[in-house]
Formats: C-alpha cells, sequence, structure tokens
C-alpha cells in the first residue's frame, strides 16, 4: 500500500501526488532534529486532569507591543480562568520565532523558573496569543509534549474580542444535554481519501456507535455524511458539502470530524502572500472548496470543535519539516513524485494560522477550537506501513485519533483531549530516538540494506512527523459547553444532578448498592487501592460522570479492563432496574 498525500491544487483541485509514493520511499529519511521525547513535566498527575486548580492556566504572549495589545485583547478570558483556578494567571513573554534550541532551553529555564521551580505550581494549561511568526509553530509542537497547549491567532482585534465573548457566553449559558458528532469524508475517488474513509473514518464511526450502545461515548446523536461503498460524483459531493453546512448550523455544542484534501498552491504557483495565507488549507470538496468566506458570519458548529484532518488545516510552517527528506527523494532520482510535492511547498515564506480555522473561531456561531495540521498531512498518522502484524506490512492507527474524539463527547476540556494524540508523538520520539541510540553502538543492530529494521526505522520516523504537526486553535482550558462534568471540572449548581450522573436516577444507583451522595476530596497523590467494593464503585461512578477510563483506573489503581466491565454491569444492571419500575 502506497502512502497517500491529503493536498490538492487550489485551482484545479486535483490531488497534488495522484499515485502516492511507494513505502520504500521512507528509507531516505533523515534523523529528525531536536524534539521532546516522553514528558516530563506533563500535568500533575496526582490531581484531575481538567482541574485548573490542580493543573494551573497560564497565557504565553510575544515581547513587545504586540504582545502587550494582545494580552489586553485577552484580558476577560484570564479573569475567568483566574477565578476558575482560585490564583493569578502566570503570563509568560517570549521572543519572535524561537527555534527548537531556543524553545528547549525556555521550557529549561524560564518556565520553571516562573514558579520559583515548583513543580505543583507549574502552569500545565498554555494560551499561546499571536501569529506563528511572533511565537512560532515549533514551540508549540515542542511546548505540546509538556504541557496542554492551544494559540489564538486572529488578522485583526476583532477576531480575539470575538473568541473572548463566545467562550465567555457559553460558559454561562444552559449546556446541551450532550455532544452531537458528525463525521465527513469527502469521497472523490482519490486514494487518500478512499484509505482515510476505509482506515480511519469507518472504523471511528463503528466504534463511536458501539461506544454510544455501552455508554463511553456519550454522543446524543452520531451521524455520518460521506460514508457507505463506492464512490460519488461531482454533483453528489456538492450536494454533501451542502449537507454539511446545514447539519454543521444545527450542531451545538458539536463535535465535526472532517477528512479532506486541504488545497495547496496552484499550478502555476500563488500569486502573492496574501493569496496564498487567504486560500492555503481551505478544504476541497470536490468541485467546491470551503474557504473562509463561507464560515465568516454563518452558524457553523456553535461551541462546538472541529477535528480538520487536510494537508496545512491549521496553517502553514515556514519551511516543512519534509523538505529535506523530499529533497534527498529528488536526488536519489524519483523525481517526478517528490517534484510535484517540493513545488507545492512553502519555501521560505512567513508561518500563518490558515484563514478557514481563524474565520470559525472568530464567528460568534462557530466553533471553540479547531484541531488541525500545520504541515503535510499523510496516511502514515493512521496507517503503520512498517508493521507485519496486519499483512502486506500495514496495520491500521485509528484508535490514535478515538482517544481524542471519545475524550471531547466526555466533556473534558480541549487540552487533555488533544494530548490523546501528542501522547502518541511523545511514545514514538522516544522509540526512534532508542533506535537510533542502539544502531550507533559498536556491534548493534544496523538499520541498512532496505531490510525489517531500516522500514521500521523510517516507518517511526513518518509516523512522528505527521503525529507532530496536529495542533489545537483555541483556548485549552475550553471544553464542549454539554451537561458532563469530568472530575475537576466544575458543575452549575442548577446541573449538580444530570440525566448522565447516576445522582439523577437513583433506581439505577441502588441497584448496585452503593451510596451515590458526594464524596470527600481524596488526598494528592493518594491511591484508593483496589481491594474494596466501595472503591470499585466509586471508580465505576467517576467514568459514568465522564471521567477518562484510563486514567481513573491508574488514579484507583485498578485494570481498565476491570473497570471497563464494572462500567458495563452498571449499566445492565441498571437498565433491569429501571425495566422492573416501568
Amino acid at each position: 500500500m502506497d502512502i497517500q498525500l491529503f493536498l490538492a491544487r487550489a485551482d484545479n483541485h486535483e490531488p497534488v501526488l495522484a499515485g502516492g509514493l511507494p513505502r520504500r520511499s521512507a528509507y531516505a529519511a533523515p534523523k529528525p532534529r531536536t524534539g521532546p521525547g516522553a514528558p516530563s513535566a506533563l500535568e500533575n498527575r496526582s490531581g484531575p486532569l481538567d482541574s485548573l486548580a490542580e493543573q494551573r492556566w497560564a497565557v504565553v504572549a510575544p515581547k513587545g507591543a504586540v504582545g502587550d495589545r494582545l494580552l489586553r485583547l485577552i484580558e476577560p478570558l484570564q479573569r475567568q480562568r483566574e477565578e476558575e483556578q482560585g490564583s493569578p494567571a502566570i503570563v509568560y513573554r517570549v521572543d519572535p520565532e524561537m527555534r527548537p534550541s531556543a524553545t528547549h532551553a525556555w521550557l529549561q529555564r524560564d518556565y520553571w523558573n516562573a514558579v520559583g521551580r515548583r513543580a505543583r505550581d507549574l502552569p500545565r494549561y498554555l494560551l499561546l496569543l499571536g501569529d506563528p511568526s511572533l511565537v512560532s509553530w515549533e514551540f508549540q509542537q515542542m511546548l505540546g509534549g509538556e504541557a496542554f497547549v492551544g494559540r489564538l491567532a486572529f488578522t485583526d482585534d476583532q477576531g480575539y474580542e470575538a473568541y473572548v465573548e463566545k467562550a465567555l457566553r457559553y460558559a454561562a449559558e444552559t449546556p446541551a444535554e450532550g455532544a452531537r458528532s458528525l463525521f465527513y469524508t469527502v469521497r472523490d475517488g482519490t486514494p487518500a481519501t478512499a484509505q482515510g474513509y476505509r482506515h480511519l473514518v469507518a472504523p471511528s464511526v463503528e466504534s463511536a456507535l458501539e461506544g454510544q450502545r455501552s455508554g463511553w461515548f456519550p454522543a446524543t446523536q452520531i451521524h455520518e455524511i460521506g460514508g457507505g461503498d463506492g464512490m460519488f460524483t461531482a454533483d453528489e459531493l456538492t450536494a454533501m458539502a451542502q449537507q454539511l453546512l446545514r447539519e454543521a448550523e444545527r450542531s451545538r455544542a458539536g463535535l465535526l470530524f472532517s477528512l479532506s484534501h486541504g488545497a495547496g498552491a496552484p499550478r502555476q504557483g500563488w500569486r502573492s502572500p496574501e493569496e496564498q495565507r487567504a486560500e492555503q488549507g481551505a478544504l476541497v470538496l470536490g468541485r467546491e472548496r470551503l474557504t473562509a468566506r463561507d464560515l465568516a458570519s454563518r452558524p457553523f458548529l456553535p461551541g462546538g470543535l472541529w477535528f480538520l484532518f487536510a494537508c496545512f488545516g491549521a496553517g502553514t510552517p515556514a519551511r516543512s519539516a519534509y523538505y529535506h527528506w523530499l529533497a534527498r527523494l529528488h536526488e536519489m532520482g524519483m523525481t517526478g513524485p517528490a517534484e510535484q510535492v517540493l513545488d507545492a511547498l512553502p519555501r521560505g515564506a512567513s508561518p500563518f494560522v490558515a484563514s478557514l480555522p481563524q474565520a470559525a473561531l472568530a464567528n460568534p456561531a462557530g466553533p471553540l477550537g479547531v484541531l488541525g495540521h500545520v504541515d503535510l498531512a499523510w496516511t502514515w498518522s493512521f496507517l503503520d506501513h512498517s508493521s507485519p502484524e496486519a499483512g502486506a506490512g500495514t496495520r491500521r492507527r485509528a484508535e490514535r485519533f478515538q482517544g481524542l474524539l471519545r475524550a471531547l463527547v466526555q466533556g473534558h476540556r480541549f487540552g487533555p483531549a488533544h494530548h490523546e494524540i501528542t501522547r502518541f508523538f511523545c511514545s514514538l520520539s522516544t522509540e526512534l530516538s532508542t533506535m537510533y541510540d542502539e544502531d550507533a553502538e559498536p556491534g548493534g543492530p544496523q538499520a541498512i540494506g532496505g531490510g525489517p529494521r531500516e522500514a521500521a526505522r523510517a516507518g517511526l520516523w513518518m509516523q512522528r512527523q505527521d503525529l507532530g504537526a496536529y495542533v489545537l486553535l483555541g483556548d485549552p482550558a475550553a471544553r464542549l459547553p454539554i451537561a458532563r462534568w469530568p472530575e475537576g471540572v466544575q458543575a452549575p449548581s442548577s446541573h449538580l444532578a444530570t440525566p448522565q450522573s447516576p445522582a439523577a436516577n437513583p433506581s439505577v444507583a441502588l441497584v448496585m448498592g452503593f451510596d451515590v451522595a458526594p464524596q470527600a476530596p481524596r488526598a494528592r497523590g493518594q491511591l484508593s487501592g483496589a481491594g474494596g467494593p466501595e472503591e470499585r464503585a466509586e471508580a465505576v461512578l467517576a467514568v459514568l460522570r465522564g471521567g477518562d477510563e484510563r486514567a481513573t483506573a491508574q488514579r484507583y489503581g485498578i485494570e481498565e479492563a476491570e473497570l471497563r466491565r464494572g462500567v458495563g454491569a452498571f449499566l445492565e444492571a441498571g437498565r433491569a432496574a429501571l425495566r422492573k419500575r416501568a
């Protein structure tokens, strides 16, 4: 199976790399530059990930007058977060266009020095302000290995003001019952979208439906556009694009997962930097494109989150992380495919946030967050071409994204939800570094000659590059405004007992013999142990209230599989009790 790219020409909408690249092309991948490995300071693991009082929220702004102005624009949001965490927010100021080495030094020095190097006070939620020419993409991506990071970047002050007003408004409004989940695939007949649907979207929809039935994916509705067998005509794709706009308009507090090609350079190149900023990363929907103009004023996923799978969907770097690799392929004689992609890459231009997510986030009736890619998006992010476990050397890795989707509909903040992807990036970085270290040892294994080890190392490099380029636009402390409050998120007094909570349905709780009165807070770092039924019941209730299964299992010291069985038993017993009372 060849490696496919989600990039199309902005003028004729044809894929830049129609035939893909052979898997062996990844053997030419260079050794990665300095980047985050396993996180060393990530979140206070003894406290709830969604608790700002435990994890802390801070702002990162560029030095100088521009940073001063941006800080004034988000003051109302900062006051709100300070109230939630019960302490003033730290404001970090950084130099523009920090490269990886400078970012690494900042993480080791300034990040910690601001709190007197006290781990308990280190902020794990970081909101970056400004365009990546001011606070670099490399800074955001490297910080993602250490913290929950999001960015606000707009071309004018009105964009910042509109987003802040929207975030505060949704925090104060009556929440929706739950998240409505939309899955949208542009089935345009290209190999990239065909593989994307088969190996990522379809398994994710199936997982979501199964989770909806069992309770761990508590979406109020799961709606798919572009599913089924076969491919669609141009007219059908246009009709589906209109259907997407209609469905997104009525999906308050919704989750949208879209997969398509992103718009790249036209055949003759961009006429100006302004044209590139306006058009690059727009979604190619068959004959149509979804651009910033389409989302500037119409309701689109109000208060929701949009996971946008496409090349340059979130933004564009000054220089692609894949440039050296593609240039090496060109030198090795793979001139056709490599040249096609090289011609479409940014070269020395100023980095920027794509106009499409900017318009969506600045729209008062738009989403609170957008997750997308800031480079070339490949099938490597959900397919492991170096794995021998699934035949023909390819294995599906859709689970990398399913944890993100589940966390969002469970009501978790955007930062921890995004970390469901970044943790795979950190794991791959560690594995790749270990492999390079082993290869460098005298007498150690060598990745040469196109053998299995070289294939494995090349696959790790491609997966690492791809997953590391997903960034969050929006406040990492924002969450879908739904009536689900994971541990650490304070529910409004009018919603302390909700249909999703066992406390709101005593018959379900009593059938298991549980006391569902509010529990006393657990001491930081205290684990309950797996022995007592009360402790297991408390863990089950934490998941039913929206807690993450993995984190809850770790906190209570029980196996995740055991916890999942307990949740299933609880729900089944509750249904039986309700049937008897009906």
